[in-house]
């Protein structure tokens, strides 16, 4: 099991790309969020065709932007079977319905259950990043591993709450987060350090170069083992 990032940064870190993921687990390859970056990004490297299932933490643009164009490009240029949508819960498959039939009505679009996989589960987060957004946290498990990939989310407390009933050996933790102090809608730096600390997180969803510099993080864009080169 293995994550790599499409894009590490947030809606306004053009050169960074939109936080994206593709974890590969049980020999399947999984697509975290679909920013309105993360369709180029696929196609350059030629990984649009690799897909087998797609889940998404919520739905602002810079998750979900080209989401409908992924599935358009993979059924019309790729020629391929599109991948199904796993969702956590039968509201959020219709929130992704109406957005669907919004932004290009005709976009092919299967959904299965989180239940149905053994090795994903999710935490629900709603209104903890947006008021009135539904939203959610994922983790993989593999024998005694386990990814932990937080969404947008405005505290640490979720992740290490969770994370602190967990008996796996090898834990990763992929935490977005923010420099701002108190924004409420991303987590700060310092609580990131501060509450999750411990499990010597990698953080994404900013540009490195917009932290401050006491910030002791570590930040998915300099580690290229988690990155498409």
């Amino acid at each position: 099991m293995n994550i790599k990032f499409l894009g590490t940064g947030g809606a306004f870190d053009f050169e960074k790309g939109n936080a994206s993921a593709i974890v590969e687990v049980s020999g399947k390859n999984i697509l975290i969020d679909c920013g309105f970056s993360t369709l180029s990004v696929l196609a350059k490297h030629e990984l649009a065709g690799d897909i087998d299932y797609i889940l998404l933490t919520h739905l602002h643009a810079d998750h979900f932007g080209s989401l409908p164009m992924l599935l358009g490009y993979i059924q019309h240029r790729l020629k391929q079977p599109t991948p199904k949508l796993i969702v956590p819960t039968k509201e959020f498959q219709a929130d992704i319905t109406d957005l669907l039939r919004i932004m290009r009505p005709g976009t092919p679009a299967e959904f299965v259950a989180v239940s149905n996989f053994s090795k994903i589960e999710f935490i629900e987060t709603t209104n903890q990043h947006a008021e009135g957004m539904r939203s959610f946290a994922y983790y993989f498990t593999d024998d005694d591993h386990l990814i932990y990939y937080s969404g947008d989310i405005g505290n640490a407390d979720v992740a290490a709450d969770f994370l602190g009933d967990r008996t796996e050996s090898n834990i990763q933790v992929f935490h977005e987060t923010s420099p701002r102090l108190e924004i409420g809608s991303h987590t700060s730096y310092k609580e990131v350090e501060q509450k999750l600390g411990k499990y010597d997180p990698y953080v994404y969803h900013i540009a490195k170069e917009n932290m401050p510099a006491d910030c002791t993080l570590k930040y998915v864009e300099d580690y290229p083992e988690f990155l498409f080169n």
